[in-house]
């Protein structure tokens, strides 16, 4: 057998580059995408609210925080989750798990709601380790395909909550999950952006306020 010994060092250095040019190309691929994500937003972060500041957390992360959110809202933030294109052996584990690009919104509402829901998709990615909730049941949104499971506390406006489901999953690439709460977060949702070319982002953000406004309305629940 050979004595490969002498071209360790060399193999080591080939394998080093690999995962940096790796890295290199990755984070150029999710800057790109999210600066794109970000062009596509603009239409819809003013029903949020008048103006955001941008925070990237790596080149995987980016927050939007809306600053002087209109009504109902008294705090909203925006998150792009991108897939971590630039680590090689993570990427591919990810993505054959689910893991897609996301788009994360979380709010407190001026009017905290009356009532509690989930609604998650069955096939929406959860970290490793993060087992599924077996109290949530399956549900068919709307007879198109917008399948979701559930639960509530019993105060829920349920049809109401089927049929917004339904609507978010028209104006994206399609809903992971829908949660309102009695405490902050009182609203979350995540949704998968479409291709920014596709669609205007304004028609999914009204979809959200107008979620939004049902979650803090005093005749829900």
């Amino acid at each position: 057998m050979p004595d490969i010994g002498p071209f360790l060092p060399a193999l080591a250095l080939a394998l080093l580059a690999l995962v940096l040019t790796w890295f290199a190309l990755g984070t150029q691929a999710n800057v790109r995408r999210g600066n794109r994500i970000m062009a596509w937003l603009q239409d819809g972060l003013p029903l949020l609210g008048p103006r955001a500041t941008l925070r990237w957390f790596g080149s995987s992360v980016a927050k939007l925080s809306i600053v002087e959110p209109r009504a109902p809202f008294r705090e909203a933030e925006v998150m792009v989750v991108l897939e971590p294109r630039d680590l090689a052996a993570i990427w591919p584990v990810t993505r054959r798990r689910g893991r897609r690009d996301l788009l994360i919104v979380r709010a407190r509402l001026v009017r905290a709601p009356r009532f509690s829901a989930e609604m998650v998709a069955p096939d929406a990615w959860a970290p490793p380790g993060e087992e599924r909730d077996e109290t949530l049941v399956s549900r068919d949104a709307d007879g198109r395909g917008a399948s979701y499971e559930y639960r509530d506390d019993g105060r829920a406006p349920v049809e109401e909550m089927r049929r917004r489901w339904g609507v978010l999953h028209d104006r994206c690439a399609g809903v992971w999950r829908i949660g309102v709460h009695r405490t902050v977060p009182h609203l979350e949702v995540h949704v998968l952006p479409p291709d920014p070319g596709s669609m205007s982002s304004a028609p999914l953000f009204t979809a959200i306020l107008d979620l939004a406004e049902l979650a803090s309305s005093e005749r829900a629940g």
